[in-house]
């Protein structure tokens, strides 16, 4: 077998897992360095998340399934907000935070930035990740209550 194949494999097993067990109501993830151990160094999460991406957008249009794919990346956080801070992946590359990027799954027309529009920036996917046009791209930053720090995190859906 492959080293494509067996990530597709881990992807495929995540997508009917959380489908089955409504993993996706409980925003349950997949990070890159689950999928291949050899996605674990930060220089390959981009890259590594971008893969990790199509593999799992291809498998969700395989089966059928009608639910959005988000790959979603967290971003360092401070006492203060920052806001946009990059333009492209590598000045995005220098903003990720020590937590691999991760997949999820949303029903169409119910992710996040629907159902939360006020707390997402749009982005241009395009400029970000050199990605083709008809894919979102949306930042957010937000601060709970329990936390001293503002959390950043950027989605690449489609």
């Amino acid at each position: 077998m492959t080293l494509h194949e067996i990530r597709e494999k881990r992807v495929e097993k995540w997508l009917s897992t959380i489908v089955r067990d409504s993993g996706i109501d409980r925003y349950d993830d997949l990070h890159v360095d689950q999928i291949d151990p050899g996605w674990a160094a930060k220089e390959e999460w981009i890259r590594a998340g971008l893969e990790a991406f199509g593999i799992a957008a291809r498998l969700r249009d395989f089966h059928g399934m009608e639910l959005t794919v988000v790959l979603a990346f967290s971003l360092e956080s401070g006492e203060e907000p920052r806001g946009v801070t990059f333009r492209t992946s590598s000045e995005l590359q220098a903003e990720l935070d020590w937590s691999p990027p991760s997949l999820y799954l949303f029903p169409a027309k119910h992710e996040p930035w629907i159902e939360r529009c006020g707390d997402f920036v749009t982005l241009d996917a395009s400029l970000v990740f050199n990605m083709p046009e008809g894919l979102a791209c949306y930042y957010m930053e937000f601060k709970s209550p329990e936390s001293a720090e503002y959390s950043r995190s950027v989605f690449l859906a489609g």
